[in-house]
């Protein structure tokens, strides 16, 4: 039965874009869809058939590396960018019939679900959390996890009371802790269960759906030249733009091998950071990551895992250079699955770049082992077509 969904997703590609496919999915099948989210990704929802709402969101005006590199500090932030969602939800015209929040900025999500008894999913982009695995805790593997043992209890205290200020501005006088960390009767998951940690111990609540990949207009098509040159992508993503030296290493390092290279850039990053760069080096912003991939050879990238899955999805070779907190447990994942390489990115030389890429997509026969079967898992999840079907089944057009 079809209904009109309302999807709430904060302006990070790396979320708003596993989301698309999803949205295309649902207006094919006659459904509706709300999407409220910030001004730079409006234009990508809107393509997808959404009728899209924006806000004055805090991310796009804020977003620092010193958030990238500290959970603590993004999760204070998406805390704000919950507030102010929640502004512009609560003024929408119309009441849909369902709720579909990012994981992060569940406050948001969770406070407009009991608000209006709507059922609701959450939508998970990144590693899923329960009682056998946490995110937060799995960011600090390998940097100051003795920081965070100082001042985690603290700063769960003052979170909470922030919180708790922001539900009862709604009327909504549930538990802060219930509100941070209950478990959502729905969650769709853009990972294929065998890549998530602990991926046995999820019960039905969770469907892993894989990534949600489909027509992206917004994004330009890309093909090889003819000239027989393998193909590497160098990808990023938003953190070449706080991180230029570390994209600047990998580009030189691909620029001295026989290899043609597309580097994505966000919107806005000048190709110049990137220095001199001979014609095999291609600098492009807004071109599908999934049209360079069917042609690549090895995938170069700092570990977002929409990038990780659109590779993986094309049993393509991984070279992870994780430059931030949240990179890192999927760096590990990576490596601990055999899927790729992970370079430490405090040790990053030209050289060691071009040995690493060289030696993955050498290592093993083309697109196979550990990645052909991955490949398989993710095809086999179900992606934009499964996660509708949830989506439609939940009781929300017989809601009083």
């Amino acid at each position: 039965m079809t209904g009109h969904h309302f999807f709430m997703c904060f302006p990070d590609h790396g979320h708003v874009i596993p989301t698309l496919a999803v949205v295309a999915e649902l207006t094919r099948r006659g459904n509706r869809v709300t999407y409220l989210t910030g001004a730079s990704t409006a234009a990508a929802v809107a393509a997808a058939g959404a009728e899209v709402v924006t806000y004055d969101s805090p991310y796009e005006r804020v977003r620092t590396r010193a958030a990238e590199d500290d959970p603590l500090a993004l999760l204070s932030l998406l805390l704000d960018e919950s507030e102010a969602m929640l502004a512009a939800a609560t003024a929408l015209p119309e009441r849909p019939d369902a709720v579909a929040y990012d994981i992060s900025t569940l406050h948001a999500g969770r406070i407009l679900a009991r608000t209006t008894g709507l059922p609701a999913t959450q939508l998970i982009p990144i590693f899923a959390s329960n009682a056998h695995f946490s995110v937060l805790a799995a960011t600090y593997e390998g940097g100051d996890a003795g920081r965070l043992d100082r001042e985690l209890p603290g700063w769960v205290d003052g979170m909470l009371a922030r919180i708790g200020a922001l539900a009862r501005a709604y009327g909504v006088a549930d538990d802060p802790a219930a509100l941070w960390w209950e478990v959502q009767d729905s969650n769709l998951v853009a990972l294929p269960r065998s890549f998530q940690f602990a991926g046995e111990t999820f019960d039905e609540r969770f469907t892993f759906v894989g990534p949600c990949l489909g027509e992206r207009r917004f994004l330009a098509e890309w093909a090889p030249p003819g000239d027989g040159l393998p193909v590497a992508l160098l990808s990023f993503g938003s953190v070449g733009t706080t991180r230029p030296e570390l994209l600047r290493t990998c580009a030189q390092a691909l620029a001295e091998l026989p290899w043609r290279t597309v580097v994505t850039l966000p919107g806005g990053t000048d190709p110049a950071v990137l220095g001199p760069l001979p014609p095999t080096v291609e600098p492009r912003h807004g071109v599908s990551h999934l049209s360079v991939l069917r042609h690549a050879s090895v995938a170069v990238t700092h570990g977002g895992l929409g990038t990780i899955m659109e590779a993986l999805h094309l049993a393509c070779p991984l070279v992870v250079v994780p430059t931030t907190a949240m990179d890192r447990p999927v760096a590990r994942r990576v490596a601990e699955l055999g899927l790729g390489r992970v370079l430490d990115p405090g040790r990053l030389t030209a050289a060691r770049v071009a040995e690493q890429v060289a030696a993955v997509a050498a290592a093993t026969r083309p697109r196979g082992g550990p990645r052909r079967a991955m490949s398989a898992e993710i095809r086999a999840s179900g992606g934009a077509a499964r996660a509708a079907d949830v989506l439609e089944r939940l009781p929300s057009w017989t809601a009083a």
